[in-house]
């Protein structure tokens, strides 16, 4: 949930759904799901980003759809950190030995770990974006004409999948 829907997720959503038609239609029960990878690095690097360089931006503000001005984030840090890296060799350092001391990744490394201990402030701004990205999703959606059934949000099931992994 960090970007808008590329063209890979736009092919496997209608794949499924032209497949899940095509049961029911010959008289099967089918539950139409989604699996969300709502949390993880990847979220932490839009969040960091639009904290650091978002001055308050939202869906509305700018007249974006929420997908996008996140995934716009997503893009913010990559450009930000690429810079970085950039900075850091010109001092000599290895590429390694530059994503390594990378202040920029650290902080994002930081917020998921405040993330998964539950912080307040890091789990408002999490959900406040990751809404702005599913009301983008919702739309696409509707536009393909796809719904679902049941959705799966990875940040309700990773606990349980880390228990039995470990």
């Amino acid at each position: 949930t960090n970007k808008p829907l590329h063209l890979g997720h736009v092919r496997n959503n209608l794949l499924g759904n032209a497949l899940a038609n095509i049961v029911a239609a010959n008289g099967n029960k089918v539950v139409k799901t989604n699996i969300v990878n709502d949390r993880g690095i990847h979220i932490c690097k839009s969040m960091l980003a639009w904290k650091k360089y978002g001055n308050g931006e939202t869906p509305e503000s700018t007249g974006k759809k929420g997908d996008h001005l996140v995934g716009d984030y997503y893009v913010s840090f990559d450009k930000h950190y690429k810079a970085e890296l950039a900075e850091l060799m010109e001092k000599g350092k290895s590429k390694e030995e530059a994503e390594a001391a990378s202040p920029l990744m650290q902080e994002a490394r930081e917020m998921l770990v405040k993330w998964e201990a539950g912080d307040p402030e890091v789990r408002a701004l999490w959900e406040m974006m990751n809404n702005w990205v599913y009301a983008g999703f919702d739309e696409t959606y509707r536009k393909m004409g796809v719904s679902f059934d049941k959705i799966y949000y990875e940040s309700n099931t990773y606990l349980e999948g880390k228990e039995k992994v470990m």
